[in-house]
């Protein structure tokens, strides 16, 4: 996992400067001692291009080609039968644009104490929120025309898809699961959760189970990932993805 890690490094010293480096430049950056290509060279995964300086794909061709919908639901618990959405997060990026949404919706019960221990979000922060029926409409709005990118796609798509329906409402097209993505990306890596997909790319979660920083945080991981699967073969992110699904 620490090559990862120490790989994020390099991209993120690179990214800062703005412009390739050599190899020996780059060692540096990482306080390496003695012959620097035997240790650097191993760490240079698809999301950089090496010739006789070092840089970055993501200078190369953008992220992401097309429209593309981060979207993570808070729930109240995992059976779509019995829990409810109480919050949705979405990061919608198109035309070099990021624009974001975050509703809280009031269930119909209140949460139980686990999941106000673990999301912060009280009976008191969601009995003035607006009904599902309000919110989904936006959430429906924003899909269209984009590729749905999810962090555990099954989870979110099992509440999604009846949300939609309750308000008859419907949407197709592409999905992307950054679970499966990371799988591709870091073989070895056996856990692939977010806590631990920020650890391996060095990332500091804001708001983690909350709808909107859940979202941004998936959005990292599939920056990251998107490049080291494309590896300079510029690809629609949706040609990466579960295909076409209908919900």
């Amino acid at each position: 996992m620490i090559r990862y890690t120490l790989a994020t490094r390099l991209a993120r010293h690179l990214r800062a400067l703005g412009r390739p480096l050599p190899p020996r430049a780059l060692g540096e950056a990482l306080r390496l001692q003695g012959p620097v290509e035997p240790v650097l060279l191993p760490l240079l995964d698809g999301r950089f291009w090496h010739r006789e300086e070092v840089g970055l794909w993501e200078w190369v061709y953008p992220f992401p080609p097309e429209k593309v919908v981060v979207l993570d639901l808070e729930t109240t618990g995992l059976a779509p039968s019995e829990a409810e959405i109480i919050e949705v997060g979405l990061v919608v990026l198109e035309g070099g644009k990021k624009r974001t949404l975050s509703r809280l919706v009031r269930p119909h019960r209140p949460p139980s104490p686990f999941i106000t221990r673990l999301t912060g979000l009280s009976w008191e922060d969601l009995r003035e929120a607006p009904p599902l029926e309000e919110v989904i409409p936006e959430v429906h709005e924003a899909l269209q025309g984009g590729t749905l990118v999810l962090h555990n796609a099954s989870f979110d798509l099992s509440f999604l898809g009846p949300a939609l329906r309750r308000v008859g409402l419907s949407w197709e097209g592409p999905v992307v699961d950054t679970v499966v993505l990371a799988r591709r990306a870091l073989p070895g890596v056996r856990r692939v959760g977010l806590d631990s997909l920020a650890e391996v790319f060095d990332l500091r979660p804001k708001e983690r189970h909350r709808a909107l920083g859940d979202a941004l945080l998936t959005l990292e991981v599939l920056h990251e990932v998107y490049y080291m699967l494309t590896a300079g073969r510029p690809r629609p992110l949706s040609a990466l993805g579960r295909g076409v699904q209908q919900i």
